[in-house]
């Protein structure tokens, strides 16, 4: 049964537009796994342009600023400036995704970048400015600060992007190496360090003071791990044994990291399930497994055959992408935002949702084996599979979006 959200309709109204670019990107995804099939006259990578930039900065980089900014920002939430500054970067959201399928990476769509940019820029000036509890939640704060540095070191790209594109051309390694370097800032970095600052607010919002060893450890290696780590994205150049050395150390941490998560959350493990819903205390577990799965694939990511495996085959990267995105990011964000309150959905709706990621990704890490052993298959019906399943993801989507948005509007009206 859904239940209004919670008084905090500030923090909430901020989830509930994150969560509307949530559905506008999965009706993108729909429209590009439908080309394939039935051509519709469309630019494709126009629109790809639209969907993978709003699902990064309209989606999740929206849900988590609305959530950490729900923790640490509080009665700051109503000011004048912070109004300013969140409908500002939602209103050049929503630009770039009007403007991306358009015209694609070219003016307006760079000036709503930009513009995106720069506010940014002002809200994590406001964040650190204006933040509170630190001192009750200082682990959750620790890593919400590195991701927000994070991702400022992840703008430096799209900055960039365009000079190389004019005096090196978009054929050059270097325009590839920026690209790469955005997407690994953003979800090794500013999301993944988001995500663990978050995990372990679920302990620090019980007022368990965690060990600073082991968090200082988690800390370090993460780091290293989102540093050393991008080396694994330009493997592909064949920028020689010291690069892949690097990039394996990398993975090394993360694996140490890994497992230093699991040793800090141990002792409190058996009372989660006290303080969560039993389903969230499930899913929780699923996506740390998926989690796991993600670090195995970044440790094979760092050998050359891997490395450049995944280049040539694109299916592979599409894959991984998504089952970070999909599979711990977006299933991990829906189920705190209803433990918070700011949303609520069924279980048939997440079902059908979750069903349709684990069938699409199976699909696809399928299609990109067969081609890795060079097995002839018919993509006619694989395509059309992997549309099917789109389809009944994005009905979960809806299922999950359509109602809360109703929700809140009824809620705002009365």
């Amino acid at each position: 049964m859904l239940t209004k959200p919670s008084k905090d309709m500030s923090a909430s109204k901020q989830f509930m537009v994150a969560l509307f670019f949530f559905w506008a990107i999965a009706l993108l995804g729909l429209i590009l796994r439908l080309v394939p099939i039935y051509p519709l006259g469309i630019e494709y990578s126009h629109f790809l342009h639209a969907h993978s930039h709003v699902a990064f900065l309209g989606w999740l980089h929206g849900a988590f600023v609305a959530i950490i900014s729900g923790i640490f920002l509080k009665d700051k939430l109503q000011t004048k400036k912070f109004k300013w500054i969140y409908w500002f970067t939602i209103a050049n959201i929503a630009g770039m995704y009007i403007s991306f399928p358009i015209q694609g990476y070219k003016l307006f769509s760079i000036l709503f970048l930009s513009l995106f940019l720069i506010g940014t820029y002002f809200y994590i000036y406001y964040f650190f400015k204006h933040k509170t509890d630190v001192e009750k939640y200082p682990v959750t704060y620790l890593f919400i600060k590195a991701g927000l540095y994070l991702q400022l070191l992840s703008s430096i790209s799209p900055w960039t992007l365009g000079i190389i594109i004019a005096k090196l051309g978009k054929e050059s390694p270097f325009y590839k190496f920026d690209i790469f370097y955005y997407l690994h800032f953003q979800y090794n970095g500013w999301f993944l360090f988001a995500t663990i600052g978050l995990v372990l607010y679920l302990l620090e919002n019980r007022n368990i003071h965690l060990p600073h060893k082991q968090t200082n450890r988690l800390y370090k290696y993460l780091l290293l791990a989102v540093f050393l780590g991008y080396f694994s994205n330009i493997l592909w150049a064949k920028p020689g044994i010291i690069f892949n050395a690097l990039s394996l150390i990398g993975a090394g941490y993360e694996i140490k990291a890994f497992f230093v998560l699991l040793l800090l959350f141990k002792p409190y493990y058996k009372y989660l399930r006290h303080w969560i819903s039993g389903f969230s205390y499930v899913m929780l577990n699923i996506i740390l497994l998926t989690f796991m799965l993600k670090v195995v694939l970044q440790f094979m990511g760092s050998f050359q055959y891997y490395a450049d495996l995944s280049y040539q085959i694109r299916d592979f990267i599409i894959g991984y992408l998504h089952l970070i995105m999909l599979g711990i990011f977006t299933p991990f964000l829906l189920v705190l935002a209803k433990e918070l309150g700011y949303i609520q959905w069924s279980k048939t709706a997440f079902y059908i949702f979750y069903s349709g990621f684990l069938l699409t990704e199976t699909l696809i890490f399928l299609r990109a084996i067969l081609s890795w052993f060079n097995i002839p298959t018919d993509s006619g019906w694989l395509n059309s599979l992997i549309f099917l399943f789109t389809l009944w993801m994005f009905t979960g989507i809806s299922m999950i979006v359509i109602p809360n948005l109703k929700i809140y509007s009824s809620a705002v009206e009365s």
